[in-house]
Protein backbone atom coordinates (compact mmCIF):
# COMPACT_ATOMS: atom_id res chain seq x y z
CA UNK A 1 0.00 0.00 0.00
CA UNK A 2 3.05 2.30 0.65
CA UNK A 3 3.22 2.75 -3.43
CA UNK A 4 -0.02 3.95 -3.50
CA UNK A 5 0.62 7.09 -1.06
CA UNK A 6 -1.43 5.81 1.55
CA UNK A 7 0.66 5.41 4.55
CA UNK A 8 1.43 7.65 7.71
CA UNK A 9 1.50 11.78 6.08
CA UNK A 10 4.80 13.07 6.51
CA UNK A 11 4.60 17.32 7.77
CA UNK A 12 5.80 18.17 3.67
CA UNK A 13 3.10 16.06 2.36
CA UNK A 14 0.54 17.46 4.40
CA UNK A 15 1.30 20.46 2.96
CA UNK A 16 1.20 19.64 -0.29
CA UNK A 17 -2.27 18.52 0.06
CA UNK A 18 -3.21 21.66 1.28
CA UNK A 19 -1.94 23.10 -1.98
CA UNK A 20 -3.28 20.43 -3.99
CA UNK A 21 -6.70 21.38 -2.27
CA UNK A 22 -6.30 25.10 -2.56
CA UNK A 23 -4.91 25.11 -6.54
CA UNK A 24 -8.15 22.94 -7.33
CA UNK A 25 -10.46 25.97 -5.11
CA UNK A 26 -8.66 28.88 -6.99
CA UNK A 27 -9.58 27.32 -10.78
CA UNK A 28 -12.84 26.22 -9.60
CA UNK A 29 -13.80 29.88 -8.68
CA UNK A 30 -12.59 31.02 -11.76
CA UNK A 31 -15.09 28.40 -13.46
CA UNK A 32 -17.92 29.80 -11.29
CA UNK A 33 -17.49 33.94 -11.68
CA UNK A 34 -16.78 33.69 -15.30
CA UNK A 35 -20.64 33.62 -16.52
CA UNK A 36 -21.10 37.11 -14.59
CA UNK A 37 -17.59 38.25 -15.56
CA UNK A 38 -18.19 37.29 -19.88
CA UNK A 39 -22.11 38.27 -19.27
CA UNK A 40 -24.52 40.78 -18.40
CA UNK A 41 -25.21 40.30 -15.03
CA UNK A 42 -28.81 41.40 -15.52
CA UNK A 43 -29.86 38.09 -17.46
CA UNK A 44 -30.14 34.95 -15.87
CA UNK A 45 -26.39 32.84 -15.71
CA UNK A 46 -27.28 29.99 -18.20
CA UNK A 47 -27.54 29.24 -21.79
CA UNK A 48 -30.00 30.96 -23.79
CA UNK A 49 -32.28 28.59 -25.86
CA UNK A 50 -34.72 25.68 -25.11
CA UNK A 51 -32.74 23.69 -22.93
CA UNK A 52 -30.91 20.87 -25.13
CA UNK A 53 -28.23 18.00 -24.32
CA UNK A 54 -25.87 20.40 -26.74
CA UNK A 55 -22.09 21.97 -25.32
CA UNK A 56 -23.80 24.36 -23.49
CA UNK A 57 -26.16 23.00 -21.37
CA UNK A 58 -24.27 19.67 -20.92
CA UNK A 59 -21.43 22.11 -19.47
CA UNK A 60 -24.05 24.23 -17.19
CA UNK A 61 -25.51 21.05 -15.79
CA UNK A 62 -22.01 19.62 -14.74
CA UNK A 63 -21.76 23.25 -13.48
CA UNK A 64 -24.99 23.59 -11.31
CA UNK A 65 -24.89 20.25 -10.29
CA UNK A 66 -21.25 19.19 -9.07
CA UNK A 67 -19.75 22.79 -8.29
CA UNK A 68 -22.26 25.22 -7.71
CA UNK A 69 -21.12 26.18 -4.67
CA UNK A 70 -19.04 23.80 -3.97
CA UNK A 71 -15.61 25.45 -5.22
CA UNK A 72 -16.51 28.95 -3.12
CA UNK A 73 -17.01 26.47 -0.34
CA UNK A 74 -13.77 24.08 -0.65
CA UNK A 75 -12.08 27.78 -0.96
CA UNK A 76 -13.93 29.14 2.33
CA UNK A 77 -12.71 25.44 4.32
CA UNK A 78 -9.12 26.53 3.25
CA UNK A 79 -9.63 30.12 4.66
CA UNK A 80 -10.18 28.93 7.71
CA UNK A 81 -7.94 26.40 8.26
CA UNK A 82 -5.29 28.28 7.23
CA UNK A 83 -5.84 31.57 9.91
CA UNK A 84 -5.86 28.65 11.81
CA UNK A 85 -2.27 27.65 11.26
CA UNK A 86 -1.05 31.40 11.11
CA UNK A 87 -2.42 31.80 14.77
CA UNK A 88 -0.92 28.60 15.92
CA UNK A 89 2.84 29.59 14.23
CA UNK A 90 2.46 33.29 16.15
CA UNK A 91 1.62 31.74 19.39
CA UNK A 92 4.00 32.23 21.90
CA UNK A 93 5.71 34.46 19.64
CA UNK A 94 6.19 37.64 21.67
CA UNK A 95 7.90 39.59 18.46
CA UNK A 96 4.97 39.03 16.64
CA UNK A 97 1.68 39.23 19.35
CA UNK A 98 -1.06 37.26 17.45
CA UNK A 99 -4.09 39.33 17.48
CA UNK A 100 -1.82 42.36 15.84
CA UNK A 101 -0.65 40.27 13.07
CA UNK A 102 -4.07 38.27 12.79
CA UNK A 103 -6.03 41.60 12.68
CA UNK A 104 -3.71 43.46 10.62
CA UNK A 105 -4.00 40.71 8.02
CA UNK A 106 -8.04 41.07 8.09
CA UNK A 107 -7.88 44.10 7.24
CA UNK A 108 -5.24 43.84 4.51
CA UNK A 109 -7.52 41.22 3.14
CA UNK A 110 -10.71 44.02 3.46
CA UNK A 111 -7.84 46.64 1.25
CA UNK A 112 -7.20 44.13 -1.53
CA UNK A 113 -11.04 43.14 -1.78
CA UNK A 114 -11.14 46.87 -2.44
CA UNK A 115 -8.22 46.88 -5.11
CA UNK A 116 -9.98 43.94 -6.54
CA UNK A 117 -13.28 45.75 -7.57
CA UNK A 118 -11.20 49.30 -7.92
CA UNK A 119 -8.43 48.54 -10.32
CA UNK A 120 -8.55 44.96 -11.26
CA UNK A 121 -12.42 45.50 -12.21
CA UNK A 122 -13.67 42.69 -10.56
CA UNK A 123 -16.95 43.47 -7.97
CA UNK A 124 -17.85 39.69 -7.42
CA UNK A 125 -14.49 39.15 -5.13
CA UNK A 126 -14.58 37.26 -2.11
CA UNK A 127 -11.56 38.63 0.23
CA UNK A 128 -13.31 41.79 1.56
CA UNK A 129 -16.06 39.04 2.89
CA UNK A 130 -13.10 37.08 4.34
CA UNK A 131 -11.31 40.30 5.94
CA UNK A 132 -14.44 40.87 7.78
CA UNK A 133 -15.62 37.56 8.96
CA UNK A 134 -12.12 36.56 9.58
CA UNK A 135 -12.57 39.23 12.54
CA UNK A 136 -15.50 36.78 13.89
CA UNK A 137 -13.13 33.90 13.33
CA UNK A 138 -10.35 34.91 16.08
CA UNK A 139 -12.69 34.30 18.52
CA UNK A 140 -13.03 30.53 17.77
CA UNK A 141 -9.19 30.15 17.82
CA UNK A 142 -9.21 28.17 20.58
CA UNK A 143 -12.36 26.70 20.46
CA UNK A 144 -13.05 23.09 20.46
CA UNK A 145 -14.12 20.45 17.38
CA UNK A 146 -17.63 20.08 18.92
CA UNK A 147 -18.17 23.89 19.36
CA UNK A 148 -16.94 24.58 15.59
CA UNK A 149 -19.03 22.19 14.19
CA UNK A 150 -21.74 22.99 16.55
CA UNK A 151 -21.78 27.16 15.44
CA UNK A 152 -21.37 25.80 12.14
CA UNK A 153 -24.14 24.01 12.06
CA UNK A 154 -26.09 26.75 13.91
CA UNK A 155 -25.19 29.21 11.07
CA UNK A 156 -25.71 27.17 8.06
CA UNK A 157 -29.47 26.14 9.39
CA UNK A 158 -29.77 30.14 10.33
CA UNK A 159 -28.66 31.11 6.78
CA UNK A 160 -30.77 28.47 4.87
CA UNK A 161 -34.12 29.98 7.07
CA UNK A 162 -32.52 33.40 5.64
CA UNK A 163 -32.07 32.68 2.10
CA UNK A 164 -34.98 30.42 2.04
CA UNK A 165 -38.02 32.15 3.89
CA UNK A 166 -38.02 34.96 0.57
CA UNK A 167 -38.67 31.83 -1.70
CA UNK A 168 -41.95 31.13 0.01
CA UNK A 169 -43.22 34.35 -0.64
CA UNK A 170 -42.08 34.29 -4.14
CA UNK A 171 -43.86 31.02 -4.63
CA UNK A 172 -46.92 32.41 -3.16
CA UNK A 173 -47.28 34.97 -5.85
CA UNK A 174 -46.37 33.42 -8.58
CA UNK A 175 -48.93 30.98 -7.54
CA UNK A 176 -51.78 33.49 -7.38
CA UNK A 177 -50.43 35.04 -10.30
CA UNK A 178 -50.98 31.45 -12.00
CA UNK A 179 -54.50 31.00 -10.66
CA UNK A 180 -54.96 35.10 -11.74
CA UNK A 181 -53.63 33.97 -15.39
CA UNK A 182 -55.98 30.98 -15.60
CA UNK A 183 -59.18 33.11 -14.21
CA UNK A 184 -58.04 35.69 -16.97
CA UNK A 185 -58.02 33.77 -19.64
CA UNK A 186 -61.42 32.49 -19.11
CA UNK A 187 -62.45 36.09 -19.42
CA UNK A 188 -63.62 35.86 -15.69
CA UNK A 189 -63.62 39.21 -13.23
CA UNK A 190 -60.71 39.39 -10.85
CA UNK A 191 -60.37 40.61 -7.48
CA UNK A 192 -57.63 43.41 -6.44
CA UNK A 193 -55.37 40.99 -4.68
CA UNK A 194 -55.66 38.67 -8.02
CA UNK A 195 -54.59 42.00 -9.94
CA UNK A 196 -51.68 42.89 -7.55
CA UNK A 197 -50.71 39.17 -8.22
CA UNK A 198 -50.26 39.24 -11.78
CA UNK A 199 -48.31 42.47 -11.83
CA UNK A 200 -46.01 41.35 -9.17
CA UNK A 201 -44.77 38.30 -11.93
CA UNK A 202 -45.17 41.23 -14.21
CA UNK A 203 -42.25 42.86 -12.35
CA UNK A 204 -40.60 39.92 -11.24
CA UNK A 205 -40.28 38.61 -14.66
CA UNK A 206 -38.71 41.81 -15.92
CA UNK A 207 -36.03 41.37 -13.06
CA UNK A 208 -35.51 38.34 -14.51
CA UNK A 209 -35.64 39.16 -18.10
CA UNK A 210 -34.11 42.41 -18.78
CA UNK A 211 -35.45 44.28 -21.70
CA UNK A 212 -32.76 44.78 -24.48
CA UNK A 213 -32.50 48.72 -23.85
CA UNK A 214 -31.35 47.61 -20.10
CA UNK A 215 -28.70 45.14 -21.86
CA UNK A 216 -27.12 47.52 -24.11
CA UNK A 217 -27.30 49.90 -21.30
CA UNK A 218 -25.15 47.52 -18.99
CA UNK A 219 -22.72 46.69 -22.29
CA UNK A 220 -21.88 50.49 -22.50
CA UNK A 221 -21.10 50.52 -19.09
CA UNK A 222 -18.73 47.57 -19.16
CA UNK A 223 -17.06 48.38 -22.24
CA UNK A 224 -15.71 51.55 -21.39
CA UNK A 225 -13.82 53.86 -18.85
CA UNK A 226 -14.92 55.06 -16.48
CA UNK A 227 -17.83 53.61 -17.04
CA UNK A 228 -16.75 50.02 -15.86
CA UNK A 229 -15.51 51.38 -13.19
CA UNK A 230 -18.61 52.74 -12.15
CA UNK A 231 -20.55 49.39 -12.63
CA UNK A 232 -18.13 47.58 -10.56
CA UNK A 233 -18.28 49.88 -7.80
CA UNK A 234 -22.34 49.63 -7.68
CA UNK A 235 -22.12 46.08 -8.18
CA UNK A 236 -19.87 45.71 -5.13
CA UNK A 237 -21.12 48.22 -2.84
CA UNK A 238 -24.78 46.00 -3.54
CA UNK A 239 -22.87 42.84 -2.58
CA UNK A 240 -20.97 44.08 0.24
CA UNK A 241 -22.67 47.06 1.94
CA UNK A 242 -26.19 46.37 2.06
CA UNK A 243 -28.60 43.72 4.44
CA UNK A 244 -28.23 40.82 2.19
CA UNK A 245 -24.19 40.89 2.92
CA UNK A 246 -25.36 39.58 5.85
CA UNK A 247 -26.50 36.23 4.59
CA UNK A 248 -22.73 36.13 3.00
CA UNK A 249 -20.50 36.30 5.45
CA UNK A 250 -22.76 34.05 8.18
CA UNK A 251 -22.27 31.46 5.22
CA UNK A 252 -18.68 32.41 5.01
CA UNK A 253 -18.26 32.08 8.78
CA UNK A 254 -19.71 28.60 9.06
CA UNK A 255 -17.37 27.38 6.42
CA UNK A 256 -14.54 28.58 7.78
CA UNK A 257 -15.02 27.27 11.05
CA UNK A 258 -16.05 24.04 9.55
CA UNK A 259 -12.26 24.26 8.35
CA UNK A 260 -10.89 24.92 11.41
CA UNK A 261 -12.46 21.96 12.57
CA UNK A 262 -11.48 19.55 9.61
CA UNK A 263 -7.80 20.59 10.04
CA UNK A 264 -8.12 19.95 13.64
CA UNK A 265 -9.41 16.61 12.66
CA UNK A 266 -6.51 15.58 10.28
CA UNK A 267 -8.94 15.70 7.30
CA UNK A 268 -7.65 18.89 5.46
CA UNK A 269 -3.92 17.17 5.54
CA UNK A 270 -4.47 14.05 3.97
CA UNK A 271 -3.76 12.41 7.19
CA UNK A 272 -6.80 10.16 7.31
CA UNK A 273 -6.48 6.65 5.53
CA UNK A 274 -8.04 6.38 1.58
CA UNK A 275 -11.00 4.61 2.45
CA UNK A 276 -12.30 7.81 4.67
CA UNK A 277 -11.76 10.21 1.32
CA UNK A 278 -13.39 7.54 -1.01
CA UNK A 279 -16.43 7.70 1.37
CA UNK A 280 -16.31 10.82 1.95
CA UNK A 281 -16.23 11.78 -1.67
CA UNK A 282 -19.18 8.79 -2.38
CA UNK A 283 -21.48 9.86 0.60
CA UNK A 284 -21.10 14.13 -0.23
CA UNK A 285 -21.59 13.18 -4.27
CA UNK A 286 -24.26 11.30 -3.30
CA UNK A 287 -26.32 13.38 -0.56
CA UNK A 288 -25.65 16.14 -2.78
CA UNK A 289 -26.95 14.47 -5.71
CA UNK A 290 -30.03 13.81 -3.95
CA UNK A 291 -30.84 17.38 -3.20
CA UNK A 292 -29.63 19.05 -6.53
CA UNK A 293 -30.62 16.44 -9.00
CA UNK A 294 -34.61 16.83 -8.54
CA UNK A 295 -34.55 20.51 -8.66
CA UNK A 296 -32.77 20.72 -11.35
CA UNK A 297 -34.68 18.42 -13.81
CA UNK A 298 -37.78 20.62 -12.61
CA UNK A 299 -35.95 24.07 -13.72
CA UNK A 300 -35.28 21.94 -16.86
CA UNK A 301 -38.35 20.61 -17.49
CA UNK A 302 -39.90 24.53 -17.41
CA UNK A 303 -37.25 26.34 -19.62
CA UNK A 304 -35.67 27.35 -16.13
CA UNK A 305 -38.13 30.08 -16.32
CA UNK A 306 -39.06 30.24 -12.24
CA UNK A 307 -41.55 28.03 -11.06
CA UNK A 308 -43.93 27.67 -7.47
CA UNK A 309 -42.01 24.73 -6.83
CA UNK A 310 -38.13 25.79 -7.45
CA UNK A 311 -38.77 28.67 -5.56
CA UNK A 312 -40.27 27.27 -2.68
CA UNK A 313 -37.69 25.05 -2.53
CA UNK A 314 -34.68 26.55 -4.51
CA UNK A 315 -33.23 28.82 -0.99
CA UNK A 316 -33.93 25.99 1.43
CA UNK A 317 -32.06 22.96 -0.68
CA UNK A 318 -29.04 25.20 -1.47
CA UNK A 319 -27.28 25.18 1.68
CA UNK A 320 -28.39 21.33 1.75
CA UNK A 321 -27.18 20.84 -1.66
CA UNK A 322 -24.06 22.72 -1.26
CA UNK A 323 -22.24 21.24 2.11
CA UNK A 324 -21.96 17.94 1.32
CA UNK A 325 -20.83 18.39 -2.33
CA UNK A 326 -17.81 20.64 -1.27
CA UNK A 327 -17.18 17.77 1.48
CA UNK A 328 -17.81 15.39 -2.03
CA UNK A 329 -15.11 17.28 -3.60
CA UNK A 330 -12.55 17.45 -0.68
CA UNK A 331 -12.85 13.62 -0.49
CA UNK A 332 -12.71 13.67 -4.57
CA UNK A 333 -9.80 15.63 -4.52
CA UNK A 334 -7.64 13.79 -1.19
CA UNK A 335 -8.33 10.32 -2.63
CA UNK A 336 -6.76 11.37 -6.00
CA UNK A 337 -3.61 12.93 -4.08
CA UNK A 338 -3.42 10.41 -1.96
CA UNK A 339 -3.55 7.50 -4.60
CA UNK A 340 -0.89 9.88 -6.71
CA UNK A 341 -2.91 9.25 -9.90
CA UNK A 342 -3.04 13.36 -11.29
CA UNK A 343 1.05 12.97 -13.06
CA UNK A 344 2.25 16.46 -13.62
CA UNK A 345 -1.88 17.77 -13.23
CA UNK A 346 -0.35 17.54 -9.05
CA UNK A 347 2.59 19.80 -9.48
CA UNK A 348 0.42 22.28 -11.25
CA UNK A 349 -2.30 22.50 -8.80
CA UNK A 350 0.75 22.61 -6.12
CA UNK A 351 2.28 25.35 -8.29
CA UNK A 352 -1.09 27.43 -8.32
CA UNK A 353 -1.96 26.64 -4.48
CA UNK A 354 1.42 27.81 -3.33
CA UNK A 355 0.00 31.20 -4.92
CA UNK A 356 -3.43 31.29 -4.53
CA UNK A 357 -3.97 34.83 -3.92
CA UNK A 358 -1.58 36.13 -6.45
CA UNK A 359 -3.92 33.77 -9.12
CA UNK A 360 -6.88 34.81 -7.85
CA UNK A 361 -5.73 38.15 -8.32
CA UNK A 362 -4.45 37.00 -11.63
CA UNK A 363 -7.91 36.07 -12.95
CA UNK A 364 -9.16 39.33 -12.11
CA UNK A 365 -6.38 40.81 -14.24
CA UNK A 366 -6.57 38.47 -17.10
CA UNK A 367 -10.83 37.92 -17.60
CA UNK A 368 -10.79 42.23 -17.17
CA UNK A 369 -8.35 42.16 -20.28
CA UNK A 370 -9.85 39.68 -22.31
CA UNK A 371 -13.62 40.47 -21.98
CA UNK A 372 -12.64 44.73 -21.61
CA UNK A 373 -9.43 45.74 -22.87
CA UNK A 374 -10.26 43.18 -26.02
CA UNK A 375 -14.04 43.38 -26.24
CA UNK A 376 -14.92 39.80 -25.42
CA UNK A 377 -17.77 40.68 -23.44
CA UNK A 378 -21.23 39.29 -24.38
CA UNK A 379 -19.12 37.15 -27.56
CA UNK A 380 -19.40 33.95 -26.03
CA UNK A 381 -21.65 31.11 -25.29
CA UNK A 382 -21.43 28.82 -22.04
CA UNK A 383 -19.78 26.79 -23.08
CA UNK A 384 -16.94 29.23 -24.69
CA UNK A 385 -16.71 30.78 -21.41
CA UNK A 386 -15.89 27.16 -20.12
CA UNK A 387 -13.02 27.31 -22.52
CA UNK A 388 -11.87 30.48 -21.87
CA UNK A 389 -11.96 29.88 -18.40
CA UNK A 390 -9.42 26.41 -18.73
CA UNK A 391 -6.99 28.45 -21.12
CA UNK A 392 -6.62 30.76 -18.28
CA UNK A 393 -6.44 27.81 -16.33
CA UNK A 394 -3.21 27.08 -18.54
CA UNK A 395 -1.36 30.17 -18.23
CA UNK A 396 -1.99 30.03 -14.22
CA UNK A 397 -0.25 26.88 -13.91
CA UNK A 398 1.93 27.72 -16.32
CA UNK A 399 3.05 31.09 -14.77
CA UNK A 400 3.01 29.65 -11.36
CA UNK A 401 5.40 26.68 -11.84
CA UNK A 402 8.05 29.44 -13.49
CA UNK A 403 7.87 31.69 -10.92
CA UNK A 404 8.17 29.34 -8.12
CA UNK A 405 11.16 27.55 -9.74
CA UNK A 406 13.35 31.56 -8.34
CA UNK A 407 10.85 32.95 -5.93
CA UNK A 408 9.31 31.18 -2.59
CA UNK A 409 5.96 32.92 -2.56
CA UNK A 410 4.08 35.19 -5.22
CA UNK A 411 3.87 38.55 -5.65
CA UNK A 412 0.17 39.31 -3.65
CA UNK A 413 1.44 36.99 -0.67
CA UNK A 414 4.63 38.89 -0.05
CA UNK A 415 2.54 41.91 0.00
CA UNK A 416 -0.25 40.86 2.30
CA UNK A 417 2.04 39.26 4.86
CA UNK A 418 4.35 42.59 4.28
CA UNK A 419 0.86 44.22 5.37
CA UNK A 420 0.60 41.30 8.37
CA UNK A 421 3.87 42.04 9.76
CA UNK A 422 4.11 45.84 9.35
CA UNK A 423 7.88 45.66 7.55
CA UNK A 424 9.11 44.52 4.02
CA UNK A 425 9.30 40.95 4.44
CA UNK A 426 12.28 38.97 1.97
CA UNK A 427 10.61 37.80 -1.24
CA UNK A 428 12.69 34.49 -0.83
CA UNK A 429 14.76 32.35 -3.65
CA UNK A 430 12.89 28.76 -4.28
CA UNK A 431 13.92 26.11 -2.11
CA UNK A 432 15.75 22.93 -3.15
CA UNK A 433 13.58 19.92 -4.98
CA UNK A 434 11.93 18.32 -1.83
CA UNK A 435 12.53 20.97 0.65
CA UNK A 436 9.14 21.39 2.92
CA UNK A 437 7.69 25.02 2.01
CA UNK A 438 5.67 26.69 4.79
CA UNK A 439 2.13 26.81 4.69
CA UNK A 440 0.74 29.00 2.05
CA UNK A 441 -1.06 30.71 5.20
CA UNK A 442 1.55 31.30 7.28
Amino acid sequence: MANLGVGPVRAGERVGALDVLRGVAVCGILLMNIPLMGWSALRPQHPTGKPLLDADWISFSVQKLVFEGSMRGLFTLLFGAGMLIMLRSLDGDATRPPAQAYFTRCFALMLLGVAQFALFLWPGEILFNYGVTGLALFLFRRAQVRVLLTAAAALLITMSVAIGTPGLKRAEMLEKAEAAAALQAAKKPLTDEQTKALEAKKEFLEKIHPKPAALAEEQAKRTSYPGVLTWSAAFWADFNLTGESLAYLGESLAFMLLGMALFQLNVLGGERPLGFYLLLAAGGYGLGMLVRVPIHLIQWQAGFESTPVTAALGGFAYEAGRLPTTLGLLGLVLALHKLRVLGPLEGALKAIGRLALTNYTLESVLTSILFYGLGWYERFTFGGLMAVCAGVWVVLGVFSVLWLRRWEMGPAEWLLRSLTYGRWQPLGRARPVGAVAPAAAE
